[in-house]
């Protein structure tokens, strides 16, 4: 296993292949992983814990789409990083101010854990 790390990480993600890959890669190298398949399910998550960094997939099902998500958590937690992932190219957030950062799917878990390492809490 890996460094611990103090951060807790919310993967949210439809895709559920992708998402149990993205949080096994993440818990063996120490972080706290939670996981939704749904941006409702997310909102639920981010209420009742404390998260560090947002995993979110851009396109999602439902009323949100992954900057939505990422918005309405920051209204409450405003210091939450995010990184978002999607099979298009970075230009996806050319109108996003909120800091996000952007993951290519698909993602390498040695990219993964660059990116999450990079905003995580040591």
């Amino acid at each position: 296993m890996g460094q611990q790390f103090s951060s807790t990480v919310l993967i949210v993600d439809d895709e559920e292949y992708i998402r149990t890959l993205a949080c096994a890669v993440l818990k063996d190298e120490g972080f706290e992983v939670l996981e939704a398949s749904g941006t409702a399910e997310a909102l639920e998550l981010a209420a009742k814990h404390n998260i560090d960094v947002l995993l979110t997939d851009l396109h999602m099902p439902g009323s949100l789409d992954g900057l939505q998500l990422a918005a309405e958590i920051r209204a409450t937690d405003p210091l939450i990083r995010v990184i978002v992932s999607s099979g298009e190219d970075a230009s996806v957030l050319k109108d996003d101010a909120s800091g996000a950062v952007f993951l290519a799917k698909p993602y390498r878990p040695h990219q993964l854990m660059n990116a999450v390492k990079m905003h995580a809490i040591g």
